[in-house]
């Protein structure tokens, strides 16, 4: 069958066509470094690919979740630590006024550094981390401790504990509630530090006393305030550890499906870039000596 010139002629741009398909596939490849680009490139690859993309994804998002929690737990336990120094300072206060040898005066002036160590202990309380209170519960949109009439303290955040997501079903609590902290467990830090400010200004040895044993009641109960936040940032660290090895093999998987091998994504770009030249100029030459050129414009 004789192949006429026009016939010719559609099949060498189809053939160049497909070569310029080719050589932006690869350029595409090359750039991205990805050799699995769409559906088509490797219908079962491609589709794998996207079940991993996925799972990276909810995992780098759980790792989010985890560094959100460990920036909380961090600020929680570091005002725990000096809410245990300040208690321990009131502490030593109050052993001093209860002595017999020190006078009323004595006491009232007590009494003053005791009150400031009091509002410290407010603002320690209300610690924020990003505009947010760590201690009031799930309820972060004001203040949780808030100052009254006579140095009374009321608690305005809520009981309910804050947890995140860092794995797939998995939950863990960030922060412990202020009315856990402060004012219930054991005893009522602000109330018992109120009630120590009565008796130093009142000149009350017997009220002063009794303030010693539940200031050391407070103590206890910070202590074991900071080791469940120990015990949380004990499970952010595994579980960002977890999150971290999860991440590092769905990467592994995704380079494994769909990268490229340059050197050999080069050498193919090369190779097709030579063949449309060569066909580009073999079409050219042909052109010019076919009777096509002589056909009017359409």
């Amino acid at each position: 069958m004789r192949i006429s010139d026009q016939q010719f002629y559609g099949s060498s741009v189809g053939n160049l066509q497909h070569l310029q398909e080719s050589i932006a596939n690869a350029v595409t490849r090359i750039s991205s470094q990805q050799s699995i680009t769409k559906p088509s490139d490797d219908p079962s690859i491609f589709g794998q690919a996207i079940l991993e993309k996925s799972a990276l994804a909810d995992n780098n998002q759980w790792l989010r979740n985890i560094q959100f929690g460990t920036a909380r737990v961090a600020v929680a336990d570091q005002a725990l630590q000096q809410t245990q120094n300040l208690i321990s300072r009131v502490r030593e206060l109050t052993v001093q006024a209860s002595s017999d040898t020190t006078s009323a005066q004595d006491r009232v002036s007590i009494a003053q550094e005791v009150r400031q160590l009091d509002r410290q202990l407010i603002q320690l309380a209300n610690t924020e981390v990003a505009g947010q209170p760590v201690f009031a519960g799930t309820k972060t949109d004001s203040s949780p401790f808030v100052l009254g009439a006579g140095d009374t303290v009321s608690y305005q955040g809520n009981s309910e504990s804050q947890s995140i997501a860092v794995g797939p079903k998995q939950t863990t609590q960030i922060v412990l509630p202020g009315d856990q902290v402060f004012t219930g467990g054991t005893t009522n830090i602000f109330d018992d530090l109120s009630n120590l400010l009565g008796a130093l200004e009142s000149n009350n040895v017997a009220g002063i006393q009794a303030g010693l044993g539940t200031l050391d009641q407070a103590i206890t109960q910070i202590g074991l305030a900071q080791g469940q936040i120990g015990a949380i940032e004990n499970r952010l660290d595994t579980a960002q550890g977890t999150a971290q090895t999860v991440s590092t093999a769905i990467q592994q998987v995704l380079s494994g499906q769909t990268s490229t091998d340059l050197a050999t994504a080069l050498t193919q770009l090369q190779q097709q870039e030579t063949a449309y030249q060569a066909t580009s100029q073999t079409f050219m030459r042909l052109f010019d000596s076919s009777l096509l050129k002589f056909l009017p414009p359409a």
